[in-house]
C-alpha cells in the first residue's frame, strides 16, 4: 500500500530568503501601530497645549482622510515607481509628518503633519499586505500574519508606556517622536530588502480608473467639514454629501469597462455587500472612542497620560487576544461569532458612555474590551467571507480594498461625531463638569450604528463555500 506523503510546512520564517522580507513587511506595519498606539493618549494633551482642543476631531478625520488617501493610490503608485521607490517615498513622508507634529506651532500645523503620516500610512500599510503573497510562499503566509499579529501586540503592549512616559517627562513633542526609530528601521529595510520596479512583479498596462478614485477622495475630504465646522447646523449636510460622492463614485466604476476600482458586489446586498457594510459600519461607530476615549479619561478621572494609554489601549489588546482565538475557531463557529460580534460592539459603545456618564473606570474598561472583542471576532472572518465571495480575479484588488472601506468608517465617524460634540459642547462640558447630554449622545448614536451592523452582520449567514484558515490581509486595531 502507497502511503502518501504529507505536505510540505514551506520554508522557515528565519531562512535565508525568508527573513528579510519578514522583516520589513513587519517593520512597515510595526512603523504604523507602534507610532499611532504610543502617541494616541498624547494626541489630546497636544491639541491642549496648543490651545486647539476643539479640533481634535479634525486633527483624526484629517488623518483617516489621508490613510483612505494613500491606500486607494498605492497600488497605482507602485505599478508607476515600483515597490521599493513607493516604500521610501512614503516613509519619507511619514517622517516629515512626524516631524511636524513634533514642532507644530497651531493646531492646524499639527493637523496637516497627521494628514501626511496618514497618507504614508495608507501607502504604506497597503504595500506591505499586498507585498505578503507575493513574496512568500502559499505554505507560510499564515505564519507570516501570525508574526504581525505579535507586532501588533508588541506595540499595544509598549506604545503607550513609551509615548505616556515621554509626555509626562519630556513633553507631548518628544512623545510625537517616539516612533523614530521604528519608521527608520522600515526605510533602511525597505532600501535593501523590497524589489525595485525592474523586479516588482506587480506590474499592469492599463493604469488605475481615476474618476472614481478622485470621487472617493473628494467624498472623503468632505466627510471632514462637520468636524471643521462644527458650530454650524450646515455642515452636518458634509456627510450626507460625502457619502453620495463615494456612492456616485461606486455608480461610475461599475458602468465602465474593465479595469474597475471597486470590487463589483462592494456596498450590495449580497454575501460580499453585506461583508463591505459592516466593515464600513463597525468603525463608524468605533471612531466616537478612538477620538474621545482619551480625552474623556484624562477629564474625568484625572489619570496620568501612561495609564490613559491603558484605558484606550485596553480595546486593541481585546482585538488581538479574540482575534487570535476566533482563527482557531471551527469555520462554522467563526462564522456565528460574526454574525454575533455587532451585539458586543452595540453592549460595549453603551458601557463605555454610561462608564463616562456615571464616572465608573470599570465600566469604562468593561465596554473597551467588549468592543475589542467584537472586532476580534468580526474583523478576519468577515474579510475571509468576502475574499471567498468574491471572484477569482477580483480577490488581489478586494484584499486591498477592504482596509480603505474601514478606514472609510472612522473617517465618516470623525466627521459625525466631531459635529455631534461641537454641537453639544463636549469640550465645555468636561471643563464645567458637566457632560452628562454630550456624552450621552455620542456614545448613544454610536450605539445605534452598531445595531445597524448588527443587520448586515445577519445577512452573512447566507455566504457559500468552505472557510479558509488562513487569516486575511488588512490592517490591525485603530486605538
Amino acid at each position: 500500500m502507497t502511503r502518501t506523503a504529507p505536505p510540505s510546512p514551506g520554508p522557515a520564517l528565519l531562512a535565508p530568503g525568508t527573513r528579510g522580507p519578514v522583516l520589513a513587511i513587519s517593520a512597515g506595519i510595526g512603523m504604523h501601530a507602534f507610532n499611532d498606539l504610543a502617541i494616541s493618549a498624547s494626541i489630546p494633551v497636544a491639541m491642549e497645549a496648543l490651545g486647539a482642543l476643539p479640533m481634535l476631531p479634525l486633527v483624526y478625520a484629517l488623518f483617516f482622510i489621508g490613510v483612505v488617501a494613500g491606500g486607494v493610490t498605492s497600488a497605482e503608485i507602485r505599478t508607476r515607481i515600483g515597490a521599493r521607490a513607493t516604500a521610501l517615498g512614503a516613509a519619507s513622508v511619514f517622517l516629515m509628518g512626524m516631524l511636524l507634529t513634533a514642532t507644530a506651532p497651531s493646531g492646524l500645523a499639527f493637523g496637516v503633519g497627521r494628514a501626511l503620516q496618514g497618507f504614508s500610512d495608507g501607502v504604506i500599510a497597503a504595500l506591505c499586505y499586498a507585498l505578503i503573497p507575493q513574496l512568500f510562499a502559499a505554505s507560510i503566509v499564515a505564519r507570516v500574519f501570525a508574526v504581525e499579529a505579535t507586532v501588533w501586540a508588541l506595540a499595544a503592549a509598549l506604545g503607550p508606556l513609551t509615548g505616556g512616559y515621554a509626555t509626562e517627562h519630556a513633553g507631548w513633542p518628544l512623545a510625537m517622536l517616539t516612533g523614530l526609530p521604528v519608521a527608520l528601521t522600515f526605510l533602511v529595510t525597505a532600501a535593501l530588502i523590497l524589489p525595485a520596479r525592474t523586479a516588482d512583479s506587480f506590474v499592469i498596462k492599463r493604469r488605475t480608473p481615476l474618476r472614481p478614485v478622485a470621487l472617493c477622495l473628494a467624498g472623503a475630504g468632505i466627510l471632514a467639514l462637520p468636524s471643521a465646522l462644527p458650530q454650524a447646523p450646515a455642515a452636518a449636510l458634509g456627510l450626507p454629501a460625502g457619502l453620495l460622492l463615494i456612492a456616485l463614485a461606486l455608480w461610475i466604476d461599475r458602468r465602465k469597462p474593465r479595469p474597475r476600482f471597486f470590487p463589483s458586489e462592494a456596498f450590495t446586498l449580497t454575501p460580499m455587500g453585506a461583508g463591505t457594510w459592516l466593515i464600513f459600519l463597525m468603525p463608524v461607530a468605533q471612531s466616537v472612542s478612538s477620538i474621545f476615549t482619551a480625552l474623556c479619561t484624562r477629564a474625568i478621572f484625572g489619570l496620568s497620560t501612561v495609564l490613559t494609554g491603558w484605558v484606550v489601549v485596553t480595546m486593541a489588546l481585546n482585538w488581538s487576544l479574540w482575534a487570535m482565538v476566533a482563527g482557531r475557531l471551527p469555520a462554522r463557529r467563526r462564522l456565528a461569532a460574526l454574525r454575533f460580534a455587532p451585539a458586543l460592539q452595540i453592549a460595549g459603545a453603551a458601557c463605555v458612555g454610561a462608564g463616562f456618564v456615571t464616572a465608573t473606570l470599570p465600566l469604562v474598561l468593561l465596554g473597551q474590551s467588549l468592543t475589542g472583542a467584537a472586532f476580534g471576532f468580526s474583523w478576519g472572518p468577515a474579510n475571509q467571507l468576502i475574499m471567498e465571495a468574491a471572484p477569482e480575479a477580483e480577490r488581489p484588488r478586494t484584499a486591498s480594498f477592504m482596509p480603505t472601506v474601514q478606514t472609510m468608517g472612522f473617517a465618516t465617524g470623525a466627521g459625525l461625531f466631531g459635529w455631534i460634540a461641537g454641537a453639544t459642547g463636549l469640550v465645555p462640558g468636561l471643563a464645567s463638569g458637566t457632560p452628562a447630554i454630550p456624552l450621552a449622545a455620542l456614545w448613544g448614536v454610536a450605539t445605534l450604528t452598531a445595531c445597524v451592523a448588527l443587520l448586515a452582520a445577519r445577512r452573512l449567514h447566507s455566504a457559500d463555500g468552505p472557510q479558509p484558515d488562513t487569516p486575511p490581509p488588512g490592517p490591525q486595531p485603530a486605538a
